[in-house]
């Protein structure tokens, strides 16, 4: 086996007016890599400055044309490294080392790492962790125009390697990524992947009838054992609820078990079995019980080994949405107790309500 010490590692990078986030991209990872190659796309801004600061960088130009993963292959192709690490200029590296990286080279792997994101959502900043491939063989290529996808069989491997993503945090992607989606869509219409991250495009853009479409045309597509399915299930419930999907219900009952150890699952049943009661006061009553359950199974999954896609569903978020549950059903005891449990994690919307309740 070929010693890792001997092995040459590239950074390679697409970037498109980044001068406020390149040079602390750079900056957090440059001394774990031998090599940094940076394709711009047409920035107009002060990017390339920053760049010409830096004496051993290779820069690179591309002429944007719609596709990531062209602009993406042109980078790679212009590294000299036997692994290339792919990062965005709005992501920074916040814990990692070059041993991660040797540890997924030695065993020829294609490793992932965490990405942490922050973003806004109906004026409250949410979290999301996601294990995303990013470190490969230089003989590795991608496909797909956006949302690309490294091309190869080669198994895949966790690493303790994180990275912060900014780019979603106060900003809406949606108008540039929906018209690629439809064109990827248009040329491959069964592509499950593709009508899976459309669905979540629409939804981010709240257009919830076309997202539940796209998004159940996935489900129907997505074998049960493929990275997405789980959290195809989750977009497609947050989805439904939203439109007022009752199919929705037997979606949650063909997964129970599929998606047991996952918290988002049981906080979006959690969630629409609310919504649904709240339109179908008629029936209510058959889903108080399963809307408590939902929340309590997310608390319950917190001490075990689970899957969490927003960070506080398994916690905070579950905790506050059942202190809501026993305030609206009359136990304000029990509701003191989750809001509390809440604040306790620093949830300032339950340190609010408990504020509110201390004044009645």
């Amino acid at each position: 086996m070929e010693s890792s010490d001997s092995l040459i590692i590239s950074l390679a990078m697409i970037v498109k007016n980044e001068e406020n986030s390149i040079k602390r991209c750079i900056d957090s990872v440059k001394s774990l890599v031998d090599e940094i190659v940076i394709v711009d796309t047409g920035s107009t801004d002060k990017t390339m400055n920053i760049l010409s600061e830096y004496s051993n960088i290779k820069v690179f130009n591309f002429e944007w044309c719609d596709d990531f993963s062209l602009a993406r292959n042109y980078s790679i192709e212009n590294t000299t490294g036997d692994y290339v690490l792919v990062l965005d200029a709005d992501e920074y590296l916040i814990d990692g080392s070059r041993d991660e990286l040797k540890k997924v080279m030695v065993q020829k792997k294609i490793g992932r790492i965490q990405i942490n994101s922050h973003f806004i959502k109906d004026a409250e900043e949410y979290h999301s962790k996601s294990y995303v491939s990013r470190f490969f063989p230089r003989k590795v290529r991608y496909t797909g125009v956006i949302h690309e996808q490294l091309e190869t069989q080669l198994p895949r491997m966790k690493m303790n390697f994180k990275v912060e993503h900014s780019g979603y945090y106060k900003t809406n992607k949606s108008e540039r990524n929906i018209p690629l989606l439809l064109k990827e869509i248009k040329n491959n219409p069964t592509d499950s992947y593709y009508l899976f991250q459309l669905g979540k495009e629409l939804r981010i853009n709240k257009r919830y009838e076309e997202s539940f479409y796209f998004l159940s045309n996935a489900y129907h597509l997505t074998p049960k054992n493929i990275s997405f399915y789980k959290e195809l299930i989750v977009e497609l419930i947050n989805s439904g609820k939203e439109c007022k999907k009752e199919e929705v219900l037997q979606i949650i009952k063909q997964n129970e078990e599929i998606l047991k150890n996952v918290s988002d699952f049981h906080f979006a049943k959690g969630l629409f079995y609310l919504d649904y009661s709240l339109k179908n006061p008629s029936i209510a009553g058959k889903y108080l019980s399963k809307i408590e359950s939902s929340f309590l199974k997310c608390l319950q999954l917190k001490e075990k080994i689970h899957t969490e896609y927003i960070l506080g569903t398994s916690s905070y978020l579950a905790s506050y949405n059942l202190g809501v549950f026993y305030e609206v059903t009359g136990n304000l005891t029990k509701a003191v107790e989750y809001y509390f449990s809440s604040h306790a994690e620093g949830y300032q919307k339950a340190s609010k309500r408990l504020e509110m309740l201390n004044r009645m």
